[in-house]
């Protein structure tokens, strides 16, 4: 697990979801463009250790979920100040856990195991997403072979009957890891528009924790009202 604290009063936080075995390859560069844009982070790769699914389910993963939201919530933020970003198994597990906690937003970039099974104890997201409470934004390349354009349709489909706002976006010539902005020219700029994207779904979404200037406001209208 990684962690980025910042001094002052940050925006927002923000829990990022890694693709499996690429915690130390991708959370550096993910944790430092959020804190670009105010976000204190955690970073953690909950897939199955060494690759070996066995045991693990999507209850066990949206627990784990549930302890960093709940670390979060010990350092004094609020569900709503919360974010959720997810790539690749990341993405998975980040869209399964909107369905249990009504955190400010989430996003899931390139998730894996949306029409075939990540393993026999984690079958497609087809199967087990259910409505989210969350804002959800999921970001998909069109030439991933695990996320067919009709798969996609019909979550997008059954998602939209979620309580809460979703949107399903996807990058027409790109395979699935372009999130991670390789030199092709359509990679790059899907890169780049996810990351746009990504960003703007948080600030629109993630409740902001107040200055100390303004928590005095707040405090001396409470007051005043009180009065």
């Amino acid at each position: 697990m990684a962690r980025i604290e910042l001094g002052g009063v940050p925006r927002g936080a923000a829990i990022v979801l890694c693709d499996a075995g690429a915690l130390e390859r991708d959370a550096a560069g993910f944790m430092n463009g959020l804190a670009e844009h105010g976000y204190e982070s955690v970073a953690v790769d909950l897939s199955p250790t060494g690759g070996d699914p066995t045991g693990t389910t999507d209850r066990d993963l949206v627990s784990d979920v549930a302890v960093l939201v709940g670390r979060l919530g010990e350092r004094g933020w609020s569900p709503a100040q919360v974010g959720l970003v997810g790539y690749g198994f990341g993405g998975r597990t980040a869209l399964l856990a909107t369905a249990e906690f009504a955190l400010g937003a989430a996003v899931s970039i390139a998730p894996s195991g949306v029409a075939d099974a990540w393993s026999d104890a984690l079958p497609p997201l087809t199967q087990v997403a259910r409505h989210v409470r969350t804002p959800w934004l999921g970001l998909f390349g069109q030439q991933d072979p695990g996320a067919p354009a009709d798969v996609l349709a019909r979550l997008g489909s059954y998602l939209g009957g979620s309580p809460a706002h979703t949107e399903v976006v996807t990058y027409p010539g790109v395979a699935r890891d372009f999130y991670r902005d390789a030199r092709e020219t359509l990679a790059h700029v899907a890169s780049f528009d996810a990351w746009q994207r990504t960003i703007e779904w948080l600030d629109r979404r993630v409740v902001p924790r107040p200055t100390p200037l303004a928590a005095e406001w707040q405090r001396r209208v409470a007051s005043a009202a009180r009065a």
